[in-house]
């Protein structure tokens, strides 16, 4: 049974929330502009993926968290790895293109 030492006050929660946020927040300024970083050479492919999936993790956690409502930030972050490493519609397209001038010949 539960004693009323036992159970968190609801400072407690709110220290250990705020702990929590303040940390996303540190984590998410460590992470910088992964577009940037990508375009100028600095991090490959992976990295890449990592740090963008990081990113909407974090952002979207701390935005959870300013609503009122708590995630689990290495469930979400799996979700966002998966989201990351799929194409954007620019490089999709960019590969259409490609494979059209290819196919079809680009000196038409």
């Amino acid at each position: 049974m539960d004693t009323e030492e036992d159970t968190p006050r609801p400072n407690e929660l709110q220290d250990g929330t705020m702990a929590e946020v303040n940390a996303l927040r540190d984590l998410l300024s460590q992470i910088g502009d992964p577009d940037a970083a990508h375009d100028a050479g600095v991090i490959d492919d992976d990295e890449y993926a990592e740090r963008k999936a990081r990113k909407l993790a974090y952002t979207a956690a701390l935005a959870a968290y300013d609503g009122g409502e708590t995630l689990d930030v290495s469930a979400l972050l799996d979700q966002m790895r998966e989201q990351a490493s799929q194409p954007t519609q620019t490089e999709q397209n960019t590969a259409n293109i490609d494979y059209l001038l290819m196919t079809v010949g680009g000196d038409q």
